[in-house]
């Protein structure tokens, strides 16, 4: 199969990898977007009572929360450049989002926070809310390496370099 036909060619998508896609695209709004944003909203929105140091926080974990939505986000697309970034932006955001809920877990138990109807530790409610946003996380990253090392887009890397190639050794117009 030359590089022409290969272009013209349509791909085959795979049911399977849109609905993971979905099914992440929806557990990312939900636990990478949603559960850190309304964590760190509350902590920014309370900062004269919590200090600097938890409004501070706040502030990562709403970072945290964008660049794990956008590397969602990001994952959609078939392209390497959004692939790669996607893996990277989900890890790293997942990363700053641990950090931060481990600074505020530390936090809410030295402190002695509560839930002032079951009288529980508050840093369980916080672990139990934000620590799902691992699966949405671990999905984008799995679909993100699975696109870069699909068949289909190695074929149309080579397909390309192999276009490139014959442009660059064809012979040259004449000049008269």
């Amino acid at each position: 199969m030359n590089a022409k036909n290969m272009k013209k060619m349509p791909r085959k998508r795979s049911h399977l990898m849109t609905a993971a896609k979905a099914v992440m695209l929806v557990l990312s709004l939900v636990f990478s977007c949603a559960m850190p944003v309304l964590a760190g909203s509350g902590l920014l929105y309370n900062r004269e009572s919590y200090g600097d140091d938890m409004a501070k926080t706040g502030i990562f974990m709403i970072f945290s929360a964008i660049f794990m939505t956008a590397g969602a986000v990001l994952c959609l697309f078939r392209k390497n450049l959004p692939n790669m970034l996607s893996a990277v932006l989900s890890v790293g955001g997942l990363i700053l989002c641990l950090a931060m809920l481990k600074i505020l877990t530390d936090h809410a138990d030295a402190s002695g926070w509560t839930d002032k109807y079951t009288l529980s530790p508050v840093s369980g409610m916080y672990t139990a809310r934000i620590l799902p946003c691992i699966i949405p996380v671990v999905m984008a990253a799995v679909i993100a390496a699975v696109q870069l090392c699909s068949y289909d887009l190695r074929e149309q890397r080579r397909a390309k370099k192999a276009r490139k190639l014959a442009e660059e050794n064809a012979p040259s117009p004449p000049i008269v």
